[in-house]
């Protein structure tokens, strides 16, 4: 019986109380959003991937819910059992949408990106550093499923003037109470349907936008 609450209902309590505390503690903040017509321009007539630094996660489903509203996003998720509260949490959102993927096969987990992508105007939310790192570097599995499906890429990051640093993996970044959000949403990037080799120039392409936002 234990078993099977931590299964079912374990989840689903991380998630809820995560999304109270956030939707509490983002109340308290001031935030200013720059450039969000490059999302919502890219997302009207082509598929789209909204690109972000794994440990720049926390404040996006906010910004997402309360100013896209028209928008549905997928976020690509493991299909690891440690990580079923993020995918309530994401979906506990009216335009939030999952997709899991094996962490483990990751030519499988590209294919239903791209498939995703392919079959729906949904933005995938992709986070081209992963949840295992290397950190603040980007693989190339986002500029594949670009170059295959057409997507524009949106760079997305934020900053505010207090956070707290988490101690993480990737320094997962939390804004303080009351504090100043300043929201960026960068220009959108096209990847050539003909580009060959290895795509590190790609992946550089996509880590100075990244940076540079």
């Amino acid at each position: 019986m234990y078993k099977a609450f931590k299964t079912r209902f374990v989840p689903y309590i991380i998630a809820y109380a995560i999304k109270f505390v956030l939707s509490i503690l983002m109340r308290t903040c001031r935030i200013e959003i720059q450039g969000l017509n490059h999302l919502v321009n890219s997302a009207k007539d082509h598929p789209c991937i909204l690109m972000l630094w794994h440990n720049r996660m926390v404040v996006l489903p906010v910004i997402l819910s309360r100013y896209t509203k028209k928008l549905i996003y997928t976020a690509v998720i493991s299909k690891s059992k440690d990580v079923d509260f993020l995918a309530r949490f994401t979906c506990s959102y009216p335009n939030g949408r999952v997709l899991r993927v094996p962490h483990q096969v990751r030519h499988q987990a590209l294919s239903e990106i791209v498939h995703r992508l392919k079959t729906t105007r949904e933005i995938m939310m992709i986070t081209p550093d992963g949840p295992r790192g290397p950190f603040f570097v980007v693989k190339p599995g986002i500029v594949f499923a670009a170059k295959e499906t057409g997507a524009y890429i949106v760079p997305f990051s934020w900053e505010a003037d207090r956070t707290w640093e988490l101690k993480t993996r990737d320094r997962m970044m939390v804004p303080k109470p009351f504090a100043k959000i300043k929201v960026k949403f960068g220009e959108p990037i096209t990847i050539p349907a003909d580009v060959t080799g290895d795509l590190s120039q790609e992946t550089v392409l996509l880590r100075n936008a990244l940076f540079s936002i």
